[in-house]
């Protein structure tokens, strides 16, 4: 397999898995606070806490996987993408776009997801003031994902770097090439034409010297045969 190939696949399996693990925390905490709670409500306070720990016991290994998944993903895209960026720009196009700014932006944001993740489904003392206001700290939590998401989406944008703008100079280029040719080729013709019908006219007028010398040539043709029958 080439190396190229290889390369492409590393780099796929990255953004897949942090993909992935993204989708599993986001999903899970917006059915934990519009689906999982809201119908907790209904039971009395012991089977709440039997249903809490069920869910917790289950939903524990999934959060702690999608962390460390999106930690360790998203710390070598981001390390692959800084290095390939560098060549950027003289290497200040990270400057120029404050893409290190919004990066420690998010990486915070993500920090605190991970923190109220893992307390909402912990057992520590430390966190337990997450867990007696459930509500509260999933919307917080679940607001600080979407900001993540959102964040992202803007960075990915920026991936492309200056090349969206030599692209758009090329085809500046390319488009007025192709206007320029489309005018020289308007002049041609417009030059070409004066000639053909300047050549059309003289065509005319030797057509008409002609046709004005036929009935001479016949009349005296006629005078002769008339002379040579007198005598």
């Amino acid at each position: 397999m080439q190396p190229e190939l290889l390369s492409q696949l590393y780099l796929a399996a990255l953004r897949w898995a942090h993909i992935l693990a993204a989708m599993v925390a986001v999903g899970g905490l917006f059915y934990a606070r519009f689906g999982l709670l809201p119908a907790m409500q209904v039971l009395d306070e012991d089977s709440r806490e039997k249903l809490h720990e069920g869910v917790r016991k289950r939903w524990l290994p999934w959060v702690i996987g999608a962390i460390t998944l999106l930690l360790a993903s998203g710390l070598a895209n981001f390390l692959l993408f800084n290095d390939a960026a560098q060549a950027w720009e003289d290497g200040t196009w990270m400057k120029q776009t404050k893409y290190h700014a919004l990066f420690g932006v998010k990486f915070l944001l993500a920090l605190g997801v991970f923190y109220f993740a893992s307390g909402l489904v912990g057992r520590g003392e430390g966190t337990a003031w997450i867990r007696a206001n459930r509500g509260k700290w999933l919307s917080v939590t679940l607001l600080m994902a979407v900001a993540i998401v959102m964040l992202s989406g803007w960075m990915r944008g920026l991936h492309v770097g200056p090349n969206r703008v030599a692209e758009e100079e090329a085809s500046g280029v390319r488009f007025n090439v192709t206007q320029e040719g489309m005018a020289a080729g308007e002049d041609e013709s417009n030059s070409a034409a004066p000639a053909e019908e300047a050549a059309g006219d003289g065509a005319e007028e030797k057509a008409e010297d002609a046709s004005a010398e036929e009935p001479a040539a016949a009349e005296a043709t006629d005078e002769a045969a008339e002379a040579a029958a007198a005598s």
